[in-house]
């Protein structure tokens, strides 16, 4: 399934800027996942496995690139890479066929991923900032997961969520249960930006 299978499914109508919105947080969701996976592989030294998954970061990250300059991603996003983003189709290049070790182009590819990663962390989760603002009180994990803008994305929103804890972009806040007592303290969450 793509982003325009989820897209059709939940039918979210709206603005060009929030179909935006949700296609990048779609996109930076399978490039954190890829990403994650491959790096995984890589230090388990599962080469062929952290090729094909860092091939798949590259992939969601081409995309990306291309949804933020109003692009419409074609199915194969290289040609059309090259052309908005060359950076990105050199490391496509350098991970497919280099005279380097599989090893040494693996690590060459999750470096650029990795920085692309941090930096596109933000304006990516901007949908999940927008929700986290759109009361006063803060939100459990279980009710952002329940989010009509958010639901798509139940089984993956937990790993962003952590990403953009560690990263400073949300916070946690312990809040007394109902009854008033510490007994029953649960963690909800906040944006800071």
């Amino acid at each position: 399934m793509d982003y325009d299978d989820v897209w059709k499914i939940q039918q979210h109508g709206g603005t060009l800027a929030g179909q935006q919105e949700h296609r990048l947080l779609f996109e930076f969701i399978g490039f954190v996942r890829t990403y994650l996976q491959a790096r995984d592989d890589l230090q388990s030294r599962n080469l062929l496995d952290a090729h094909s998954n860092a091939l798949g970061a590259l992939h969601h990250w081409a995309r990306i690139e291309l949804i933020e300059k109003q692009v419409q991603p074609e199915t194969s996003v290289w040609r059309q890479i090259r052309r908005y983003h060359p950076g990105i189709h050199k490391l496509y290049e350098e991970l497919t066929g280099n005279d380097e070790s599989l090893e040494q182009r693996l690590k060459l590819v999750m470096l650029g991923c990795e920085f692309s990663l941090m930096d596109k962390m933000k304006s990516c989760s901007s949908l999940i900032f927008q929700v986290l603002k759109s009361r006063e009180e803060p939100w459990s994990l279980t009710e952002l997961q329940d989010h009509a803008s958010l639901s798509w994305i139940e089984t993956d929103l937990s790993l962003l969520v952590n990403k953009l804890l560690a990263r400073g972009y949300i916070r946690e806040v312990a809040v007394i249960g109902p009854d008033g007592s510490f007994s029953n303290l649960e963690m909800k969450l906040y944006s800071v930006v």
